[in-house]
């Protein structure tokens, strides 16, 4: 019989995205993951600035020396974008405008921000804060210190936004906390295309989400929506062949849970891309095509 060679020492511990995102919530540790690419120059407190990307200046938010002095975060409009605008959207985060996804697989985010707005839309705008010369300062729950971006948003060559808006309108306040979650969060808009509902509900609230993945029924979600809490409902990746009065479920994509009705069991949900459309379905398509809910403490 031929002998097993000892093993020597352990196996390194893999840092998945996972154990990425784990990483950025206040249930692990808060942390900057910025790649080589993107981090290029360090202010004396610490701030990184991305003046390096491909294409900076036009591409990495107008980059100029005041904004630099003012400690504001910048990174490159990619994926979608090709260039950047001043936005002037609205940051009262209390009016009726829902956060509308865009050209982003960022709903981790988008949805998480839905359920909140939703729920306790103050929690979302006690986050910013307005300076002088388009820039805004958001504080994020896990960070010791606030954060700061410009109010440059991503856009088309013909200038429409490409990332996160209020529907109907421009990026406002959905459009400034997306941009300060990629830069200080992501490093990046397309490293902020992967993520769970819950660590997003996480990341905009300083708080411990619970995950089930025994779905509640119609009746347990009325109960916690009447609890004020925000709930965030996660499809897996076979949801498409789950049909809907609106079409198939998108798969591995993230709703927000608005309430149900508990005589018929029906579930009523909100799609980050078309935020205004209430989706209602029966019990037995919600089991059949949602993996796990997310839920907050009490909100208000």
């Amino acid at each position: 019989m031929t002998a097993v060679p000892e093993r020597i020492g352990r196996r390194p511990r893999v840092r998945t995205w996972r154990r990425t995102l784990r990483a950025l919530v206040p249930s692990g540790r808060a942390r900057d993951v910025l790649p080589d690419a993107v981090a290029d120059t360090v202010l004396a407190d610490g701030t990184v600035l991305a003046d390096s990307v491909a294409g900076a200046g036009t591409d990495a938010g107008g980059f100029d020396g005041s904004w630099a002095a003012q400690g504001v975060l910048q990174i490159s409009a990619a994926p979608a974008g090709s260039g950047w605008v001043m936005d002037d959207g609205p940051l009262q985060t209390t009016g009726s405008r829902r956060p509308q996804q865009g050209r982003l697989g960022d709903c981790w985010v988008i949805a998480a921000m839905l359920a909140i707005h939703e729920t306790a839309p103050e929690r979302l705008g006690a986050l910013l804060t307005e300076l002088p010369g388009g820039v805004v300062e958001v504080a994020l729950p896990a960070l010791a210190e606030p954060i700061r971006v410009d109010r440059q948003m991503p856009v088309t060559e013909r200038g429409r936004p490409v990332y996160a808006r209020l529907e109907g309108t421009n990026p406002g306040w959905a459009g400034v906390l997306e941009k300060a979650l990629a830069a200080h969060v992501a490093g990046g808009y397309d490293v902020l295309a992967r993520g769970f509902a819950r660590f997003g509900l996480e990341l905009l609230l300083g708080m411990r989400v619970r995950t089930m993945l025994r779905l509640p029924d119609a009746r347990q979600i009325v109960r916690w929506r009447e609890e004020g809490r925000a709930i965030a409902a996660s499809t897996h990746p076979l949801s498409r062949r789950v049909t809907t009065a609106h079409g198939p479920l998108p798969s591995s994509h993230v709703f927000a849970a608005v309430g149900g009705d508990p005589v018929t069991g029906h579930v009523h949900l909100r799609n980050p891309t078309r935020p205004s459309r209430l989706l209602t379905i029966d019990a037995r398509t919600f089991r059949r095509g949602f993996l796990s809910v997310d839920v907050t403490p009490p909100l208000r």
